[in-house]
């Protein structure tokens, strides 16, 4: 063999073991033993609210019951608001009436003009080397009583803008005889009936949207640096002593939420992770398992 036939093979095993050291460098991908599993973990309904009413009154109507699904802003309960109305009905005539404003700019032009007519005459006079024909203190009384006028706008004009804010206060107050939905979801309960008397605070219904839910588990401190909010997971029910269908369905979430403390005992950490709950599968107070898969270097 001759050198150059030499130096060639050479440079071709230099370069196979420079393609075998890159190909070892990349990540390998994820497998089954990789995964961390956190098991025990409990399902939490995320949006799940009790709506009371704001007021003592009795209940005019009930416009919901238990399973009915129900929109975001929807009117679901009514307290008798006949009295709340009416004073909306006065509060807003007031702040709508404008008379007093334009009586008042109106008088100001009158008594603008008098002064002025009244002073001219007087300068007129001085003028053409006559006395003045209207006292002095007379016609200081009429620009007095001009500027008066242009003070009695200004107060007009407050007056009207607190008849505004009036009714916006009673626009308010008739808002709280209404009972509405926060999010849409499912009536789970109603806790009155029409015609009930009813005190500030008392429970009339509770809505509960199933479409998200919080999976809440403890992770082992050796696992802790793959926990990071944002942190896509999975998660599968795992119900003890049953074999079912649903226990095989996949279900993807994201981590929302990790401890910053950890169980003195156990060295676990607590995290949440937030999962889109589909057909309602995921049930509050089962039991799951959370599936995270830590992210390639």
């Amino acid at each position: 063999m001759n050198h150059v036939q030499h130096t060639c093979k050479l440079i071709l095993l230099i370069l196979a073991q420079t393609a075998t050291i890159r190909a070892d460098d990349k990540p390998a991908p994820a497998t089954a033993a990789s995964r961390i599993h956190i098991g025990d973990c409990r399902i939490v309904l995320i949006d799940q609210v009790t709506l009371a009413c704001d007021r003592p009154g009795i209940l005019k109507m009930v416009e919901c019951k238990e399973g009915q699904t129900v929109e975001a802003g929807q009117r679901l309960a009514l307290i008798a608001d006949e009295v709340a109305r009416a004073n909306l009905a006065v509060a807003e005539r007031k702040g709508g009436n404008d008379v007093e404003v334009r009586f008042q700019r109106k008088a100001s032009e009158i008594a603008d003009v008098e002064y002025r007519k009244n002073a001219d005459a007087n300068k007129k006079a001085v003028e053409a080397g006559r006395g003045i024909p209207i006292a002095s203190l007379d016609v200081e009384k009429l620009r007095l009583a001009a500027e008066k006028v242009v003070l009695s706008i200004e107060e007009a004009e407050q007056n009207l803008a607190v008849s505004k804010l009036t009714a916006e206060v009673a626009r308010a107050e008739l808002a709280t005889y209404l009972v509405t939905a926060e999010f849409a979801g499912i009536v789970t309960r109603v806790y009155r009936k029409k015609g009930e008397a009813v005190r500030q605070g008392d429970p009339i219904v509770e809505v509960v949207n199933p479409g998200r839910v919080r999976v809440e588990g403890r992770i082992g401190l050796q696992h802790l640096k793959h926990a990071r909010q944002g942190a896509k997971v999975k998660v599968k029910l795992a119900i003890p002593d049953l074999d079912l269908a649903e226990e095989r369905e996949e279900f993807e979430g994201h981590i929302v939420f990790v401890d910053l403390t950890a169980d003195p005992v156990t060295h676990e950490t607590r995290v949440f992770a937030e999962v889109n709950n589909r057909d309602n599968i995921l049930r509050a107070g089962l039991v799951a398992e959370m599936i995270l898969t830590p992210a390639a270097k």
